[in-house]
């Protein structure tokens, strides 16, 4: 009786084991689907964002040295989905607080985040206008006319903002 009864518990278990094995492993393919998901969309998302950024300046009276993001940083936010936009703007924040780069060097690489901030889905245009204004007051010459453009985009932002809050009150 007792090997009946061993014999049916380690069947039991045996079976348990499988099942859990298996929904265990549907858990993780359902993560790992999900996952590769969110990671094309975080690249369709960056390459489509280029794409518009690069086409909303095409013709511009700006210097293109001003407006223009490097495709290297873009291909290296690609490259880490779907953190790689804040791990660029991680990057980015290093070059222009190291005071041994040329103020050109700084100056871009503020304006590629101020650029994020605006641009990402989650946009903060509150950092983005402070970066803008940064540039402005502390690199005069390298960034003016784009910068110019970018914050009286901001302003109409937060007017256009403003009007439709004050209608919603009223």
């Amino acid at each position: 009786m007792k090997k009946i009864v061993c014999v049916g518990m380690i069947l039991i278990s045996s079976f348990l084991s499988g099942c859990f094995y298996s929904a265990a492993v549907g858990v993780a393919d359902v993560a790992i689907i999900e996952r590769t998901k969110q990671k094309h969309a975080f690249i369709h998302a960056m390459e489509d964002g280029y794409a518009q950024y690069q086409q909303d300046w095409e013709g511009s009276d700006c210097p293109r040295n001003e407006y223009e993001v490097s495709p290297k940083i873009v291909e290296f936010a690609k490259s880490r989905p779907p953190y790689g936009l804040d791990a660029a703007i991680k990057m980015l924040m290093e070059i222009y607080n190291d005071t041994t780069q040329t103020d050109q060097v700084r100056s871009h690489a503020l304006y590629h985040v101020a650029v994020a901030y605006m641009r990402r889905r989650e946009s903060n245009y509150e950092i983005a206008e402070e970066y803008l204004e940064t540039i402005r007051d502390n690199f005069p010459g390298t960034h003016d006319c784009v910068v110019a453009r970018l914050l009286q985009e901001i302003e109409e932002r937060k007017a256009f903002q403003g009007n439709f809050e004050d209608q919603e009150a009223g």
